[in-house]
Formats: structure tokens, C-alpha cells, sequence
């Protein structure tokens, strides 16, 4: 593919009305054949398999026609404003020339949906978008050691202008994709897509650091007869070149937001394939109810479902008299997963019934109230011990009954 300017794209990507109104009418078009098909589920209880598949299908032609609407208010703006680019370009001497730019492009929520294994490459990584404008490519893979003047481009600039957008890009897909999770947890997550290690893999899986200009520290043997880069400075650096990649690749040309947001939604899928895997199954599977019981006293009715196992745990063995606590089991260490983030671990303990500081289960998360939660849960799946808990309530809670019986008739005879 040929490469062009961002005034190559901006002649050739003019908006006018028709074309506006012509995308409006797909958008239309694709919307209204998705709620003729949800109409036939409408006394459906609850989401299910079938209605998913539906929407999974007609996201495929609504998604293109919102993201070509999206484009026609990009291209309106500049056409009405044609002073006000979104990238600076370098001149023939290294310096850079036209206007600074005013804004940068937002994605909208039809680019940040979330992930399915659909994603997820059957092989290998997807293939890597170009960048379609030259100078941003130039500036992308050049080192700031291999510049002779301050005002120079390198790829710093758009590092920083890249990290933004990994950022938000990797913080929406988390956030669309797994409801349930903590945020803690979303913060490891995230983590692990933006981290250095994982971003200088990137680079050098695609081959982009061999296209890179870096100073000679950073070759395999070091500088000749002087410095070599150390193995985190390298790592640190390739990362932040695949950064810099991404925000050239984003702000090159017309479409590069759409390119770069589709093939980084792909490529992190292999990062996190499992975890996406897990919670779509997860999604289809039916929440167990710990605390479903055969006895039909109003103290004993099951709890919701959509309690959480702190709750369930107080509602199948709490009673008067009954004290559960949740206490801090040894101190926060660092997960091991992110390398950087506090894990606690949190256990759970009964008091009453003739128990005393009985410990039901232990749990750990990045957050103590999630390490809490966890601990109640590992309790409820002890079945033995809820069992026997279980149990001892509801003598306690007869033993009261008799006792309360024997003083009304003790009343009633005096």
C-alpha cells in the first residue's frame, strides 16, 4: 500500500450531505432489522444464547454505518475549520510545519465494544495496521538519541499521545466486557495489557524494533568502547515505541482510529484469551444458591441470587446471639500478577452455637472488601461445615420456640 499525507486523506474524505444522509439511511436500515428480529423475543424472560447470536449479527452492519456517521462529523469539523489539523507533520529539514493540533480524536462507544471469543485469532497476532502518513511514521521510529535538534520529532511525543489511548481503549474493552469484576481486579487486568512487558513483546513480535533508529547502546553488544543499555531500559524503551506505533497509526489518516481500535481489540485478546473464555461461559451459567434450604420457616427462605456471599453466608447461618467477623489474615503482599498492586487476604470467623473464633474460609483479592467476599464464598462451598452450622440454628432456633411456648402457658396459668 502506497503511503500518503494527512492532506492526501482530507481531499479525498470531503463529507457532504448526500454521503451524510446516505450513511444515516444504513444506520436506519441495520436498526430496524435488529428490532424486527429482538420483537419475536419480546416475552422472553431473560437474555439468552439465541439473542446475543442476534445482536453479535446485526452489530456487524450497525457498528460500520455509526462509525462512518462518527467520521462525517470528523470531516464536517475540518471541512468547516480547514486550518485545524489533528497531526503535525515534519518538513524537509526536520522541523515540523503546519498548525498544531487543536484536539485529539475521541473514540465513540460503537469502537470500544466488548470482547467474545470471536476476538480471539485462531493464530498468531493480527495483522499490523500501517501508518499511512510519513512523517509520523518517521517520527514514530526514531529515538530521541538519534536526533541532532530539540525541535526534531521522535517517537516521545507520540508515546505519550499513544499511552492515552491504550489506556481509555483497554479501560472501556475491560469495562464492557466483564460487569462483574472489581475493580481491583479491572486494575489488574489493565495492568497486564499496558505494562511495559507486555508492549515491548508486541514490538518485537511484529518486527517493529528492527525498524526503529535507536542509539548504539541499545544494539545487542552495546555502544563500541563505551555504554550498553540495560535490559529494563530496552524493555521500557521498545514499549514505549510500540506506544508511539499506536498514536501514529491512530492520527496518520481518516480511518486509523477505527483500523487501530479493531486490531488492538484482537491483539489483546490473546493476551487475556482465558479470561475472556471463562466470563463468556460464565455469563451462560445459571448462579448457584447457596443458601436454598427444605425448611420452610420465614427465617429460613432462600436468599436472591444476586446477593452477595457475604450476605447469603448472615442469612443461612446468622442468628441472635451469632457473631461473624471478617479479620485480615497476615499482610498485604504484592500480586504477583501485576508486580506492582497490594493482595489481601481476608478470613472469615464465627462465633456462636458453642463455637468460638471457628474459621469458615479464607479468600484474597486486590481490594479487602473482594478478599472478604471471596473468603464468604469459600465458606458457602464448604457444604460440611455450613451443614452442621445450619443445623445448630435451627435447634437453637427451636430450643427458643419451646422456651418461648413454656412461658406463654406459664403466663396463662398465672
Amino acid at each position: 500500500m502506497s503511503k500518503r499525507s494527512y492532506t492526501d486523506f482530507a481531499s479525498k474524505d470531503a463529507t457532504s450531505v448526500s454521503q451524510i444522509l446516505e450513511h444515516a439511511e444504513d444506520l436506519l436500515r441495520a436498526a430496524k432489522a435488529l428490532k424486527k428480529e429482538l420483537d419475536t423475543f419480546r416475552d422472553v424472560p431473560e437474555v439468552n444464547d439465541q439473542i446475543i447470536s442476534v445482536l453479535q449479527r446485526h452489530n456487524k452492519k450497525i457498528l460500520p454505518s455509526a462509525q462512518s456517521l462518527t467520521q462525517d462529523e470528523t470531516n464536517a469539523i475540518n471541512q468547516h475549520e480547514p486550518g485545524s489539523h489533528k497531526i503535525q507533520k515534519l518538513d524537509g529539514d526536520g522541523g515540523t510545519s503546519g498548525n498544531a493540533p487543536t484536539a485529539l480524536i475521541i473514540p465513540p462507544p460503537v469502537l470500544l465494544t466488548r470482547w467474545t471469543p470471536d476476538d480471539i485469532p485462531s493464530s498468531g497476532l493480527p495483522p499490523l495496521p500501517p501508518i499511512l502518513d510519513p512523517a509520523l511514521e518517521q517520527a514514530a521510529l526514531t529515538h530521541s538519541g538519534m536526533t541532532t535538534r530539540p525541535t526534531d520529532m521522535s517517537y516521545e511525543r507520540l508515546e505519550w499521545i499513544g499511552d492515552a489511548y491504550l489506556y481509555l481503549m483497554s479501560t472501556s474493552f475491560i469495562y464492557q466486557t466483564f460487569p462483574n469484576l472489581s475493580p481491583g481486579r479491572c486494575s489488574q487486568l489493565r495492568e497486564r495489557l499496558i505494562k511495559n512487558g507486555t508492549l515491548s513483546n508486541y514490538t518485537v513480535q511484529y518486527g517493529i524494533n528492527k525498524r526503529t533508529r535507536f542509539p548504539a547502546e541499545f544494539d545487542l553488544h552495546g555502544r563500541i568502547g563505551g555504554s550498553q543499555a540495560s535490559h529494563n531500559a530496552k524493555k521500557k524503551v521498545l514499549g514505549d515505541v510500540f506506544e508511539s506505533y499506536v498514536a501514529a497509526a491512530i492520527l496518520g489518516d481518516s480511518e486509523g482510529l477505527s483500523r487501530v481500535s479493531l486490531w488492538i481489540k484482537s491483539l489483546w485478546s490473546t493476551t487475556i484469551a482465558q479470561e475472556i473464555r471463562e466470563e463468556c461461559r460464565g455469563q451462560s451459567r445459571p448462579t448457584h444458591d447457596y443458601s436454598k434450604t427444605e425448611n420452610n420457616d420465614d427465617s429460613q427462605k432462600p436468599a436472591k441470587r444476586d446477593l452477595n456471599p457475604k450476605v447469603q453466608l448472615s442469612q443461612i447461618i446468622g442468628a441472635k446471639g451469632v457473631k461473624i467477623s471478617y479479620n485480615d489474615v497476615g499482610g498485604p503482599k504484592m500480586d504477583k500478577a501485576s508486580g506492582k498492586l497490594p493482595w489481601y487476604t481476608v478470613g472469615v470467623f464465627f462465633d456462636g452455637f458453642g463455637e468460638k473464633n471457628l474459621q469458615l474460609g479464607i479468600g484474597g483479592a486486590l481490594s479487602k472488601k473482594e478478599a472478604g467476599a471471596n473468603a464468604a464464598l469459600a465458606a458457602l462451598e464448604n457444604k460440611s461445615l455450613i451443614k452442621r452450622l445450619r443445623k445448630k440454628k435451627e435447634e437453637s432456633l427451636q430450643a427458643a420456640k419451646s422456651a418461648e411456648s413454656t412461658q406463654q402457658e406459664y403466663d396463662n396459668w398465672s
